[in-house]
């Protein structure tokens, strides 16, 4: 809570670095490093969401928790069941697309062999979170997993999904195969659907703005900030934590562009809009004593 406001506005910043780079240096960089064969890239980037992905996961193993361990209310629980269900289903069908879809290792295998790789982390994260915060001390804790849900939400299926399909950037393996010209970050892409036509290309291949492999990557930033809500020993690993998951979500964004996926701003708004949300919802969390655990109330 307010010890995390350090670690994310650094977090933040570097964000806006990346933008404020890329604004200059997207072409060249991606010129410089960056394949559509690249198989670190590919690796990573398959890998990336289901990593980001289990901490919804885990949230879902900590709604069980509640279930067996709380002293809830019928109704309270059967939600807490249905949030457990889909925690686990969003953290299988989302990073399953991604091993053998159009920004994986495309043909290699069919699509639907990424759920037999997606499943069996999902569930072991799931279980794995009920053991972890089976003995919770907040029992408002569901209201903040709520709270993220929501976040995550509106970040995931609102913000990104509409700026992408606002912007259409022509991601770096397009522009490098086609006769497509470059566009930075805040340049809609107006043509893109006769261009999409006239060369058969996908839509994915104009949806480079801004990168959702590393918005996924980030969601461990929201489950971490509000970690210590569920039990204060968390309070001793949640920095050191926190600084790992900053170097998985730098190893998936370098990863994406060497991939030819993305360009620098783009995996760097990407990171940008779930942690302005995540610097948000801390500072109104923080704020709301029935959410903190009870010794900190008395």
């Amino acid at each position: 809570m307010k010890k995390m406001r350090i670690p994310l506005l650094i977090a933040w910043g570097v964000a806006i670095l990346g933008i404020v780079l890329g604004s200059f240096f997207d072409l060249n960089i991606s010129k410089a490093i960056a394949s559509a064969n690249n198989g670190f890239g590919l690796t990573v980037s398959a890998i990336g969401p289901t990593i980001g992905f289990s901490a919804v996961a885990l949230m879902g193993g900590g709604f069980i928790a509640l279930i067996v361990k709380g002293k809830y209310h019928i109704a309270l629980k059967i939600l807490f069941g249905v949030l457990a269900a889909c925690c686990l289903g969003v953290a299988i069908y989302y990073p399953a697309g991604e091993y053998f879809g159009i920004n994986g290792f495309y043909g290699k295998a069919p699509e639907w062999a990424g759920y037999l790789i997606a499943i069996w982390p999902a569930v072991g994260a799931l279980v794995g979170g009920y053991f972890l915060f089976k003995d919770f001390q907040n029992k408002n804790i569901w209201i903040v997993f709520c709270i993220i849900i929501v976040l995550l939400l509106i970040a995931l299926l609102a913000i990104i999904p509409t700026l992408k399909d606002t912007i259409h950037r022509p991601r770096f393996r397009t522009i490098s195969s086609y006769p497509i010209d470059f566009h930075n970050w805040w340049e809609p892409c107006k043509n893109y659907k006769e261009l999409k036509e006239a060369y058969g290309i996908a839509s994915d291949n104009f949806k480079s703005y801004p990168s959702g492999h590393t918005a996924e990557a980030s969601i461990l930033f929201v489950f971490i900030t509000f970690m210590p809500l569920i039990n204060k020993k968390f309070e001793k690993i949640q920095l050191p934590v926190f600084i790992g998951s900053g170097v998985l979500v730098l190893l998936v964004a370098f990863a994406r562009i060497l991939a030819a996926a993305h360009f620098l701003s783009d995996v760097s708004w990407g990171a940008f809009v779930i942690l302005t949300l995540t610097v948000i919802a801390n500072e109104v969390v923080m704020r709301i004593k029935p959410l903190q655990i009870q010794e900190e109330q008395e």
